[in-house]
């Protein structure tokens, strides 16, 4: 009698769960939509505790090297970051936005001129034969090509900061909100692991807390002391292309910081970013540029990179280059910015498990 009754609940949860799985399949949309109504709700709370994980290192640094108290380490860190934001603010993204614009306003002209200069060779230079010719004007008829590419990056990343911008008030609410989370943090970390506990017990919940550990340790890694590394080489290269006399250093440092933090693939598009653009202006310039850059990513390649990160991620270059291309694909640029503390977390359980069962596979040899 008594399994009957099991069988019956058991029959009734089942037509249950699947009403209810295809009640959501048939309102997906409204569903959805609900729940993106719950996170931009959130969203000041979600940029708190992204901030607050950011900002952590500096105040823990402060608080660890000077033995501060928490409220003065807080106060500097926050007086820096402030500050930061304020010249950033008001003295970087104005000539940065300024120097966007002027670009692709510029760019039709610019194409005219290369164009130009182009044919002037072909036409000045008697001594090419016709495959040096036709290889001339091959590439002239790809400038125009070129030029479209430019113009759709540089107004895509004009749109994104317009975006960016609309955001600002719920990043002003995250800064202020992130202040009680970094003062508390202790008490959040230690409730959070409680709840990971009471949900998943002991033995799953050790397993939550180890992954994320992870996590946090390659993010701070390939993340953080790769932002680190790029930082200076952006200020290498705003000096460098300034002695130069490039235009749009601003635009051109930015994209080389930024696309630096992309191992192996990212500073070439940084280094051809900046041989385009000065290719318009100057083409003996655009040339120094280029080897400049070139000689900058070598001297990052060989010496920065290995004294700040050495060989803390682990990953060969195949396993590198395979994370950013998979990444790349699946989630665009963010993907790439993630692809190697993703593959590095990966590859610490395979290891994990090759260990484990690593003298099993080999008895069975």
């Amino acid at each position: 009698m008594f399994n009957k009754r099991k069988d019956y609940i058991n029959l009734v949860i089942a037509i249950v769960t699947a009403f209810i799985f295809i009640k959501i399949v048939d309102n997906y949309e409204s569903i959805l939509g609900g729940i993106g109504g719950i996170i931009s709700i959130l969203t000041p709370f979600i940029y708190a505790f992204l901030i607050a994980y950011i900002l952590n290192p500096l105040m823990s640094f402060l608080e660890r090297k000077f033995k501060l108290k928490r409220a003065v380490s807080m106060l500097i860190t926050y007086s820096l970051i402030i500050s930061i934001i304020f010249f950033l603010v008001m003295g970087l993204v104005p000539k940065a936005v300024s120097n966007l614009a002027d670009l692709i306003e510029s760019l039709p002209q610019l194409t005219y001129k290369t164009q130009n200069w182009v044919n002037d060779l072909t036409a000045n230079v008697d001594i090419l034969n016709k495959v040096k010719v036709k290889f001339l004007n091959e590439f002239a008829s790809l400038i125009p090509k070129m030029t479209n590419i430019v113009s759709i990056t540089l107004n895509t990343i004009f749109m994104k900061t317009i975006s960016i911008t609309v955001s600002l008030v719920n990043i002003l609410f995250g800064l202020i909100i992130s202040i009680y989370v970094l003062y508390d943090k202790e008490l959040f970390i230690k409730n959070i692991r409680k709840f990971i506990y009471v949900v998943l017990k002991k033995r799953k919940g050790d397993m939550i807390i180890d992954f994320f550990g992870h996590v946090h340790e390659m993010i701070g890694t390939c993340i953080g002391t790769k932002a680190i590394d790029s930082f200076i080489i952006a200020i290498i290269c705003f000096i460098g292309i300034t002695i130069l006399k490039s235009p749009y250093t601003i635009i051109i440092t930015i994209v080389v910081g930024v696309t630096n933090m992309i191992p192996y693939f990212g500073p070439f598009v940084g280094m051809i970013t900046a041989f385009i653009i000065n290719l318009f202006f100057n083409p003996i310039v655009a040339v120094k540029i280029l080897i400049f850059l070139f000689l900058l990513q070598q001297f990052d390649a060989w010496y920065l990179d290995p004294k700040l990160i050495g060989n803390k991620v682990g990953l060969s270059p195949f396993l590198m280059i395979l994370a950013i291309t998979l990444g790349g694909s699946l989630f665009g640029v963010l993907g790439m910015f993630l692809a190697a503390p993703s593959m590095a977390v990966i590859k610490i359980y395979v290891d994990k498990f090759m260990m484990k069962y690593g003298d099993r596979i080999d008895q069975l040899d």
